[in-house]
């Protein structure tokens, strides 16, 4: 999605200082008046700019239809709308265990160093019991 925008310092004749122009990028729902995303701030003057708006997926599957909303502080009637369609799936079955999860493995060498720890631990406290 590309959005134009304008360069330089807003107009501000009634302002003492210099004003920055600031835009905010964020996903809304129209139908549900919600914000789907957190407000991003784009405060640099670049001809373009890629960010990334994370949002949570939709609970139950089927299609949405969202709004990206970017709006200026500084500019009236340049404000951007474009709409964003989602077809979500149903989400895949979380495994309830995975190789990957084992925490014993054979021959690994952070065991043996977890049972020296283990063993220096106990050999401390008994130490101390025995300075008391």
């Amino acid at each position: 999605m590309g959005f134009p925008l304008p360069r330089g310092l807003p107009f501000e004749p009634l302002s003492s200082y210099e004003k920055q122009e600031w835009w905010w990028l964020y996903i809304a729902d129209r139908k549900e008046q919600t914000l789907i995303s957190m407000p991003y701030h784009v405060c640099t003057l670049k001809d373009r700019e890629e960010v990334e708006l994370k949002f949570p997926a939709p609970g139950k599957p089927g299609n949405y239809q969202y709004t990206v909303y970017l709006r200026s502080d500084s500019y009236m009637g340049l404000d951007q709308i474009k709409q964003l369609k989602l077809e979500v799936h149903e989400a895949k079955p979380v495994p309830e265990n995975h190789p990957q999860w084992e925490t014993v493995v054979e021959g690994d060498e952070d065991q043996e160093d977890s049972e020296g720890f283990e063993d220096s631990f106990e050999e401390e406290e008994e130490e101390e019991d025995d300075d008391d």
